[in-house]
């Protein structure tokens, strides 16, 4: 009985099209988030998305000094998260969805709040479009270089090429 309702689940939600992301839920009953994007058809599970989060937030520049610097940067997290793998477009949700991944946090890393989340668009406000442009916008001033490095390399940990 428990295979023929997993199968009814599977059959109720495989291909299903949510926000312009795909749902897969495959027979063990892991769900795999999948979103159209130029170049990329790799499907990312809940387990893909907080490991490149961690390693985001325990990443390295040239100088030694940290990627992730400071809170304003969980911008472009949410940008990417939700752009390319039907995170939630609400902040508020969007910060419940980090805090159940539980996440290892670097030495330095500052947890999302709702009050840094929300402030940041007003330093960066060329940023609230899709990330695929932040390429144009990263020499504006380095507010825009952190969070475009970020996004850059989030984007790459989870296979999206734009």
């Amino acid at each position: 009985m428990e295979d023929n309702s997993m199968n009814n689940m599977e059959g109720l939600f495989k291909g299903a099209d949510l926000n312009g992301a795909q749902i897969i839920v495959v027979n063990n009953g892991e769900v795999y988030y999948q979103k159209e994007t130029s170049g990329s058809n790799l499907s990312r599970t809940e387990e893909d998305i907080k490991r490149a989060i961690e390693e985001l937030l325990k990443e390295k520049d040239s100088q030694g000094g940290f990627v992730f610097k400071n809170k304003k940067q969980w911008w472009a997290v949410y940008r990417v998260l939700h752009e390319f793998c039907n995170y939630p477009t609400k902040m508020t949700a969007f910060v419940a969805k980090m805090n159940d991944l539980r996440l290892d946090y670097a030495e330095n890393a500052t947890t999302i709040t709702y009050d840094s989340l929300s402030a940041t668009p007003k330093d960066v406000p060329l940023m609230n479009c899709s990330t695929v442009t932040w390429d144009s916008l990263k020499d504006k001033s380095d507010n825009y270089m952190q969070q475009y490095v970020v996004a850059n390399f989030l984007m790459s940990k989870l296979g999206i090429k734009t």
